[in-house]
């Protein structure tokens, strides 16, 4: 498909918790009327299928010229410039790319304009829904220990302050940046999918057909898969997701719907007392200070624009956990813990076979991209 306007390269950056899930299952599954309206959503994931995180997590191929991502990435770039195609890519890892990583980028596309689409949450909303994700995957420590850090200085923060990774990429030059307000699209009761296909591609006439799938769990269930990941000693990571199952993947398809309500109902009634809430204030200095910085830097590139100073809500935040050490003294919990245990066994044959079927598919996503490119 032949283009007169100039071709563009998109780069959706999530970052985490912002629909982004989503937004690429719809990319993906709709690849092909995205193909017809001028847009290549290239099918080359092999640890997920339908973003691009095998680019993203090798920033430094780029750098480099040299490894399997940047190999895809001229196997695209060339299929796109043989049908004079624009390319659209999505991965919450593009969040970490240094200025240096999209000015390669930039220098590779040759005539092709790029834009980054950032879309951007509440910082404190954004941190405990990563920090309910890592633990329901079992990679996160309590709710405390992961929150000390970033509110020991939160202008440091990247989740805290994310002008910290977007301002040193504004400074690049024919770069054309734009930031998808996440409350504002959810307040007007906007697609987020099909914003963004109006907003950064300028397509207007498609709309989502891959529901949102990507549930946040009970606090209960959350909490208990990070315990279970702690005992088992279960392993987690980028290198283990190409060969096996993650944690929180074991408990959503080996256990029954009636054990994990067991799971929910024990430690919300028995483990009770173990349940605290964490308290933020939206109206400190460092939380305005953010806001206020944000708003004065991107507030032209901020869709939908913002009309007034504020661009997140005024409540305070308010997070539920439970502490660790007095939920594990809990006899209903440590017999549940030690039930699970059995499942997640690697010679448990339903895991085993499961891990099998990983493998499998990461070997077929592995093919399809070398018969499609």
């Amino acid at each position: 498909m032949k283009q007169d306007k100039p071709l563009r390269l998109v780069m959706h950056i999530g970052p985490h918790k912002t629909a982004t899930t989503y937004m690429q299952a719809n990319f993906h599954h709709n690849a092909n009327r995205l193909r017809e309206r001028g847009w290549l959503y290239p099918a080359i994931g092999e640890r997920v299928g339908i973003a691009h995180h095998d680019l993203s997590d090798h920033e430094a191929q780029f750098l480099k010229r040299d490894g399997a991502a940047y190999s895809d990435f001229l196997k695209v770039l060339q299929n796109a410039d043989r049908e004079g195609l624009n390319i659209l890519l999505s991965s919450e890892g593009f969040r970490r790319w240094k200025k240096e990583h999209f000015q390669a980028v930039a220098e590779m596309i040759g005539n092709r304009s790029l834009q980054l689409v950032y879309t951007l949450r509440d910082p404190l909303d954004t941190i405990y829904s990563l920090w309910a994700q890592k633990a329901g995957m079992g990679s996160a420590p309590s709710l405390p220990q992961w929150m000390e850090k970033p509110l020991r200085n939160p202008l440091r923060a990247p989740y805290l302050n994310p002008l910290r990774e977007i301002r040193p990429v504004l400074a690049l030059p024919g770069v054309d940046y734009k930031v998808l307000l996440y409350e504002e699209i959810r307040r007007q009761k906007l697609d987020i999918f099909a914003y963004f296909l109006e907003t950064a591609l300028d397509i207007h006439d498609l709309k989502a057909t891959k529901p949102s799938t990507n549930e946040r769990l009970p606090i209960e269930m959350t909490e208990f898969i990070r315990l279970l990941a702690k005992d088992s000693r279960f392993p987690t990571g980028k290198s283990n997701s190409r060969k096996a199952l993650h944690i929180g993947q074991v408990v959503r398809y080996l256990f029954t719907p009636e054990e994990k309500a067991r799971i929910v109902d024990a430690i919300a009634s028995d483990g009770a007392s173990a349940r605290r809430t964490l308290v933020l204030q939206r109206e400190s200095e460092d939380f305005r200070t953010v806001e206020a910085r944000l708003l004065n830097t991107l507030r032209e590139r901020m869709h939908p624009r913002p009309a007034g100073d504020r661009i997140f809500s005024r409540h305070a935040a308010e997070f539920a956990y439970y502490d660790e050490e007095e939920l594990r003294r809990v006899p209903a919990v440590q017999e549940l813990l030690q039930t699970a245990l059995q499942k997640t066994r690697k010679t448990y044959p339903p895991l085993a076979a499961m891990n099998i079927g990983k493998r499998m598919l990461v070997k077929w996503r592995k093919l399809r991209k070398r018969v499609r490119f």
